[in-house]
């Protein structure tokens, strides 16, 4: 028997808020800031792949392949952890990915100096800390890069975003299924992660 081969649990019917327990518990059982922000990584990933089926805003659209994180922004070409683009291949949306950092305006001007050549519509800027601070001079930067360029950059925390779309999803299984599916592909998560689902979701405790 392959002790690496774990079948995953993939449970249906569950509401949001479980939904969101589970990611959470999830995300925290790793110390290592690699995982800590790939887990949430895979699952606005897995969010977005049920959004550009079923939102009329994506229509034509093409969601792009999850890199690994090896390499920066800047050098692989990309302007966010995950991009949706349109049929000329320019960046339509977009979404970075923070761990462990509160938003502030540099952070900003740093995901305009990556976007700003594109005709990005949206640009999502998401991370585990929640908690906003500055948030005038945020605003002020979010107002001139919308009247320079035209892109509506939006800040959030990733689990309430997630938490907003997944009520919006015709079936919330597509998310759990597209989220465990990711876990499963991804070369970098170790079965240590794939065990822990299992435990979370089956109510075991270590």
């Amino acid at each position: 028997m392959n002790k690496k081969y774990i079948n995953l649990i993939k449970p249906i019917n569950l509401p949001v808020s479980k939904i969101a327990e589970y990611l959470i518990k999830h995300y925290k059982h790793s110390r290592s800031p690699h995982y800590m922000s790939k887990l949430p990584a895979l699952a606005i990933y897995a969010m977005y792949q049920c959004l550009v089926k079923e939102m009329k805003r994506f229509q034509g659209k093409r969601l792009m392949p999850l890199e690994e994180h090896t390499s920066s922004d800047k050098s692989s070409g990309r302007v966010g952890d995950i991009e949706i683009r349109d049929k000329e291949d320019n960046v339509f949306e977009a979404v970075e990915i923070k761990h462990g950092v509160t938003i502030n305006p540099q952070l900003i001007r740093d995901a305009y100096e990556k976007f700003k050549s594109q005709p990005i519509q949206r640009y999502y800027l998401l991370s585990t800390v929640e908690d906003i601070q500055d948030g005038e001079n945020i605003n002020k930067e979010i107002s001139r890069i919308s009247k320079i360029h035209g892109c509506q950059v939006i800040i959030n925390g990733i689990y309430p975003s997630l938490k907003y779309y997944l009520r919006l999803l015709h079936n919330t299984y597509d998310f759990i299924d597209n989220y465990v599916e990711n876990l499963k592909r991804d070369k970098t998560i170790k079965f240590e992660h794939k065990l822990k689902w299992n435990e979370i979701v089956s109510g075991i405790k270590r």
